[in-house]
Protein backbone atom coordinates (compact mmCIF):
# COMPACT_ATOMS: atom_id res chain seq x y z
CA UNK A 1 0.00 0.00 0.00
CA UNK A 2 2.34 2.38 1.20
CA UNK A 3 5.05 1.90 -3.21
CA UNK A 4 0.84 2.61 -4.66
CA UNK A 5 0.94 5.81 -2.41
CA UNK A 6 4.41 6.14 -3.31
CA UNK A 7 4.08 5.86 -6.51
CA UNK A 8 1.29 8.08 -6.99
CA UNK A 9 2.95 11.11 -5.18
CA UNK A 10 5.88 10.76 -7.58
CA UNK A 11 3.59 10.33 -10.32
CA UNK A 12 1.29 13.49 -9.83
CA UNK A 13 4.33 15.88 -8.90
CA UNK A 14 5.56 14.78 -12.60
CA UNK A 15 2.29 15.74 -13.82
CA UNK A 16 2.35 19.22 -11.80
CA UNK A 17 6.15 20.15 -12.92
CA UNK A 18 4.84 19.58 -16.26
CA UNK A 19 1.94 21.40 -15.85
CA UNK A 20 4.41 24.38 -14.49
CA UNK A 21 6.29 24.20 -17.26
CA UNK A 22 4.46 24.64 -19.46
CA UNK A 23 2.61 27.32 -18.21
CA UNK A 24 5.68 29.52 -17.64
CA UNK A 25 6.11 29.58 -21.17
CA UNK A 26 7.78 33.13 -21.93
CA UNK A 27 7.49 35.48 -24.99
CA UNK A 28 10.15 37.60 -25.95
CA UNK A 29 10.14 41.64 -27.61
CA UNK A 30 13.04 42.65 -28.88
CA UNK A 31 13.92 46.21 -29.00
CA UNK A 32 13.96 48.46 -32.00
CA UNK A 33 17.66 48.87 -31.58
CA UNK A 34 18.10 45.46 -31.01
CA UNK A 35 20.23 45.98 -27.57
CA UNK A 36 16.77 45.33 -25.19
CA UNK A 37 15.15 41.79 -24.54
CA UNK A 38 11.87 41.99 -22.56
CA UNK A 39 10.59 38.44 -21.39
CA UNK A 40 7.11 38.21 -20.66
CA UNK A 41 4.78 35.94 -19.42
CA UNK A 42 1.56 36.23 -21.94
CA UNK A 43 -0.76 34.50 -19.18
CA UNK A 44 -0.19 37.49 -17.14
CA UNK A 45 1.07 40.16 -20.04
CA UNK A 46 -0.90 41.27 -23.17
CA UNK A 47 1.53 42.98 -26.32
CA UNK A 48 -0.57 45.53 -27.63
CA UNK A 49 0.54 45.74 -31.53
CA UNK A 50 -1.13 48.97 -31.88
CA UNK A 51 1.02 51.00 -30.19
CA UNK A 52 2.18 54.54 -31.52
CA UNK A 53 3.72 56.32 -29.09
CA UNK A 54 5.48 53.72 -27.52
CA UNK A 55 7.79 51.24 -28.74
CA UNK A 56 5.98 48.65 -27.02
CA UNK A 57 3.02 48.82 -25.15
CA UNK A 58 1.68 45.89 -22.61
CA UNK A 59 -1.52 45.44 -20.25
CA UNK A 60 -2.64 42.49 -17.63
CA UNK A 61 -4.71 40.23 -18.67
CA UNK A 62 -7.46 42.28 -17.01
CA UNK A 63 -6.69 45.33 -18.87
CA UNK A 64 -6.07 47.13 -15.18
CA UNK A 65 -2.80 48.30 -15.76
CA UNK A 66 -0.59 49.01 -18.30
CA UNK A 67 3.14 48.97 -18.88
CA UNK A 68 4.70 51.13 -21.95
CA UNK A 69 8.48 51.00 -23.14
CA UNK A 70 10.20 53.41 -25.33
CA UNK A 71 13.76 53.89 -26.36
CA UNK A 72 15.28 57.01 -26.91
CA UNK A 73 17.96 58.24 -29.20
CA UNK A 74 19.44 60.51 -26.64
CA UNK A 75 20.41 60.87 -22.80
CA UNK A 76 18.50 61.50 -19.92
CA UNK A 77 20.70 62.75 -17.59
CA UNK A 78 19.86 62.41 -13.93
CA UNK A 79 19.92 66.42 -13.98
CA UNK A 80 16.61 66.42 -16.18
CA UNK A 81 15.18 63.31 -15.02
CA UNK A 82 12.30 65.19 -12.54
CA UNK A 83 11.48 67.29 -15.50
CA UNK A 84 11.33 64.78 -18.27
CA UNK A 85 8.67 62.75 -16.10
CA UNK A 86 7.04 65.84 -15.18
CA UNK A 87 6.52 66.71 -18.91
CA UNK A 88 5.22 63.41 -20.10
CA UNK A 89 2.18 63.64 -17.51
CA UNK A 90 1.85 67.56 -17.89
CA UNK A 91 -1.62 66.93 -20.51
CA UNK A 92 -3.27 64.92 -17.68
CA UNK A 93 -2.81 66.95 -14.43
CA UNK A 94 0.43 68.06 -12.06
CA UNK A 95 1.72 64.75 -10.64
CA UNK A 96 2.55 64.60 -7.05
CA UNK A 97 4.49 62.68 -4.30
CA UNK A 98 6.82 62.28 -7.27
CA UNK A 99 9.76 59.94 -5.76
CA UNK A 100 12.96 58.94 -7.92
CA UNK A 101 15.51 56.28 -6.58
CA UNK A 102 18.38 53.84 -7.52
CA UNK A 103 17.22 50.24 -8.06
CA UNK A 104 18.88 47.58 -9.43
CA UNK A 105 17.42 45.32 -11.87
CA UNK A 106 18.85 42.43 -12.82
CA UNK A 107 22.15 43.66 -13.52
CA UNK A 108 21.42 47.63 -14.75
CA UNK A 109 21.60 50.13 -12.15
CA UNK A 110 18.06 51.99 -12.84
CA UNK A 111 16.76 55.56 -11.72
CA UNK A 112 13.47 54.01 -10.66
CA UNK A 113 10.60 56.16 -9.89
CA UNK A 114 6.95 56.33 -8.54
CA UNK A 115 4.69 59.29 -8.42
CA UNK A 116 0.42 60.05 -8.73
CA UNK A 117 -1.29 61.86 -10.56
CA UNK A 118 -5.39 62.86 -10.06
CA UNK A 119 -7.26 62.77 -13.09
CA UNK A 120 -10.94 63.48 -13.39
CA UNK A 121 -11.06 62.58 -9.78
CA UNK A 122 -9.81 59.27 -10.16
CA UNK A 123 -6.19 58.81 -8.77
CA UNK A 124 -3.55 57.26 -10.85
CA UNK A 125 -0.23 55.60 -9.83
CA UNK A 126 2.62 55.01 -11.76
CA UNK A 127 5.98 53.88 -11.13
CA UNK A 128 8.83 52.80 -13.43
CA UNK A 129 12.85 53.57 -14.73
CA UNK A 130 14.65 55.25 -16.89
CA UNK A 131 18.11 53.79 -17.77
CA UNK A 132 20.92 55.30 -19.71
CA UNK A 133 22.62 52.52 -21.91
CA UNK A 134 24.29 51.63 -25.23
CA UNK A 135 22.38 53.75 -27.83
CA UNK A 136 20.76 55.98 -25.71
CA UNK A 137 17.75 55.80 -22.96
CA UNK A 138 14.92 53.08 -22.10
CA UNK A 139 11.84 53.98 -20.25
CA UNK A 140 9.85 51.97 -18.97
CA UNK A 141 6.22 52.73 -17.17
CA UNK A 142 3.14 51.01 -15.00
CA UNK A 143 0.17 53.12 -14.84
CA UNK A 144 -3.27 52.17 -13.38
CA UNK A 145 -6.17 53.47 -11.02
CA UNK A 146 -4.82 53.33 -7.02
CA UNK A 147 -6.18 50.43 -6.33
CA UNK A 148 -4.89 48.46 -9.05
CA UNK A 149 -0.93 48.57 -9.03
CA UNK A 150 -0.43 46.60 -4.92
CA UNK A 151 -2.61 43.74 -6.18
CA UNK A 152 -0.39 43.74 -9.32
CA UNK A 153 2.78 44.38 -7.93
CA UNK A 154 4.12 40.96 -8.52
CA UNK A 155 3.37 40.90 -12.50
CA UNK A 156 5.23 44.38 -12.58
CA UNK A 157 7.89 43.49 -10.72
CA UNK A 158 8.00 40.42 -12.88
CA UNK A 159 7.74 42.31 -16.00
CA UNK A 160 10.67 44.47 -14.74
CA UNK A 161 12.97 41.23 -14.14
CA UNK A 162 12.15 40.14 -17.79
CA UNK A 163 14.61 43.13 -18.86
CA UNK A 164 17.82 42.04 -20.37
CA UNK A 165 20.65 43.86 -22.28
CA UNK A 166 21.49 41.84 -25.72
CA UNK A 167 24.84 43.21 -26.41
Amino acid sequence: MSKNLLFLFLLSSLISTGQTKKNSKLETYTSRKEIYQIKYNPDHWIKNTDSIDWDAQFHDKYNLVNAYFIEYDYFITDKNLKSTIQDEYKEFGKIKNLKIYKKKINDITVNYFECELDYNDILYKYQGFIYNGKGGSIQMQYGAQAEAIEPNQGIIDELNNGILIIQ
